[in-house]
C-alpha cells in the first residue's frame, strides 16, 4: 500500500576498491527504510551514478554525474581504501570531485576510510599518495570514520544516518516553521488510541491474546437452581408446604438453563479479543466536517476476526432468564457463535462531525480483534473530509501474539462458575447485579 513520506536522496561516493561496501551501503538504506518507512512516513534513496545517471552527448562524463545525481542529493557518503580514482580534469578523482561539490552546497558529508589489509601487489602507489594527500587536507576540517571489516562498517554507517537523519528532519522542521506556524490546510492523521484514556499511542500496536480451547463445551450441564435447605422449625416445614410448590415451579420456568455455557464463553471470548481505538488529530490550520474513514483490516499471514462491542457480553450472564432479558445485553452460548467465523480482510468505518484546527480526539468507535494464530495485521485507512480535494491514505500496523491453553469444561464450571460457599455466592450475586468492569 503506498502511504506519502519525505524522502532524503543519499549519494554513495567511492572509488572502484570499495565495491563490497558500496553494495552494504544501499542494503543497509533498504534495511532501514523496511523497518521504519511506514511508520515514520521517511524513506531513504540510496544514489549511485551507475544507476541513476543516464548517457548524455556533448559534455564532460563527470560533469552530466554532477548535474544528474550528485546535485540532487541530500547527503553524501563518502567511502575510501587504497585509491581515490580516476581524475576528472577539475579534481583528482570523480569521487573527490562529488564530496566537495556537495560540502559546497552545506549539504552533510560522511568520511568512511577503511583500514583494512591490502595485498602489496595490489596496491598502486601514486593512488595511494593520492589518498594519504586527501586525508591530510581533509582530517582537520571534517569529522571522519574508520573501519577495519565490513560488519564495523555497516554498524557505523546505520547508526550514524540515523543521526544525521535527526538533524535534516530538525532542518526541515525549522525551515518550514519560518515559512508558516500552522499549514493552511486540513491535515488529518491517525494513529492507535489506549483502550481506556483515549491518547495517541502510535501508528505500530503490539497486542497479546490467548486461545483458550474447551476441549468437551459439549459436555456442560445445563443450570438448575439450588434446591431449598430443608427446614427445622415446624412454622418453617408449614411455610415450606404452602409455599414450595409454586415458589419450585417458578424457579425452574425463570432459570436460565444456558447460564453454565454462557460463563464459559464468556471467559474464552474476553480471553481471545482485545480491543482497539483510534485517535484523530487535525494538524493544519483549517477545520473539516463530515470526516469519513473508511477502514480495511487486512492480514497476510492468517485469519483475524473483528467484531464492534456490542456483539461482546458487557456484564455477566445472569442465572433468571427474565433478568436476562430486562438486561438486554447478548450473551452467546458458545465460543463458535463468534469465533467459528473469519477472513483476511475485514472493512469498517469511523465517522466524525467536524475536526476543528489542531484539536484531537479518540471516536467512540471501538472494535475488537483476536486471531486464532499470531499475525501481522496492516490497516489501511481512506480519510474522506470536505476540505481535503481527495481522500488520504494512511497505514497502521498490528501486531497480535497468541498464546494458547487447552482446559476441560469441567475444570471451568468446577473451579470458576460454581460457587462453593456464600462468600462466592454473594460475589457472583454482586457481579450479576452490578455487571463485570
Amino acid at each position: 500500500m503506498s502511504f506519502p513520506a519525505q524522502v532524503f536522496r543519499i549519494l554513495i561516493a567511492s572509488p572502484s576498491d570499495v565495491i563490497v561496501e558500496r553494495d552494504i551501503a544501499v542494503r543497509t538504506m533498504q534495511e532501514w527504510n523496511d523497518l521504519n518507512a511506514a511508520e515514520r512516513r521517511l524513506v531513504l534513496l540510496p544514489l549511485r551514478w551507475e544507476t541513476h545517471s543516464a548517457p548524455k552527448y556533448g559534455e564532460r562524463p563527470q560533469e552530466i554525474i554532477n548535474q544528474q545525481v550528485v546535485d540532487r542529493c541530500d547527503l553524501l557518503v563518502g567511502i575510501f581504501w587504497t585509491r581515490v580514482g580516476s581524475p576528472t580534469g577539475m579534481a583528482d578523482s570523480g569521487t573527490i570531485e562529488e564530496l566537495e561539490r556537495v560540502a559546497s552546497e552545506g549539504k552533510p558529508v560522511m568520511l568512511y576510510f577503511s583500514q583494512a589489509k591490502q595485498d602489496p601487489d595490489k596496491l598502486d602507489l601514486e593512488q595511494l599518495a593520492k589518498l594519504r594527500e586527501f586525508k591530510k587536507k581533509t582530517f582537520p576540517h571534517a569529522l571522519v570514520e574508520s573501519y577495519s571489516d565490513v560488519i564495523e562498517f555497516k554498524d557505523k554507517l546505520s547508526k550514524q544516518i540515523e543521526m544525521q537523519l535527526r538533524t535534516l528532519l530538525a532542518e526541515r522542521a525549522e525551515s518550514d516553521s519560518e515559512a508558516t506556524s500552522v499549514r493552511p490546510v486540513t491535515d488529518i492523521i491517525l494513529r492507535f488510541a489506549d483502550p481506556d484514556k483515549g491518547e495517541d499511542v502510535g501508528a505500530i500496536l503490539m497486542l497479546k491474546t490467548k486461545v483458550v480451547d474447551v476441549t468437551d463445551f459439549e459436555s456442560i450441564p445445563d443450570f438448575t437452581p439450588p434446591k431449598t435447605e430443608k427446614k427445622n422449625s415446624s412454622v418453617e416445614r408449614i411455610t415450606d408446604v404452602l409455599t414450595q410448590s409454586w415458589l419450585t415451579n417458578l424457579q425452574i420456568s425463570d432459570s436460565n438453563k444456558n447460564y453454565y455455557r454462557q460463563r464459559v464463553t464468556a471467559l474464552v471470548l474476553k480471553e481471545f479479543f482485545r480491543p482497539i481505538r483510534f485517535w484523530l488529530k487535525n494538524r493544519g490550520g483549517i477545520g473539516a466536517r463530515d470526516v469519513y474513514i473508511d477502514l480495511n483490516i487486512h492480514s497476510n499471514n492468517g485469519r483475524i476476526i473483528v467484531v464492534s462491542k456490542h456483539q461482546l457480553p458487557t456484564s455477566l450472564p445472569s442465572r433468571s432468564s427474565s433478568r436476562s432479558g430486562l438486561l438486554g445485553d447478548h450473551h452467546p452460548e458458545s465460543p463458535d457463535e463468534l469465533i467459528s467465523s473469519g477472513s483476511d480482510s475485514w472493512n469498517t468505518k469511523i465517522e466524525v462531525r467536524a475536526l476543528q484546527p489542531q484539536r484531537e480526539l479518540s471516536p467512540a468507535t471501538e472494535l475488537f480483534i483476536g486471531t486464532p494464530e499470531s499475525c501481522d495485521v496492516i490497516i489501511t485507512a481512506k480519510i474522506f473530509a470536505d476540505t481535503l480535494a481527495q481522500p488520504e491514505i494512511q497505514e497502521l500496523a498490528l501486531r497480535i501474539d497468541v498464546d494458547k491453553m487447552v482446559v476441560q469444561a469441567s475444570e471451568i464450571v468446577s473451579e470458576i462458575i460454581l460457587p462453593t460457599t456464600e462468600a462466592d455466592q454473594a460475589r457472583d450475586i454482586e457481579l450479576e447485579l452490578g455487571g463485570s468492569k
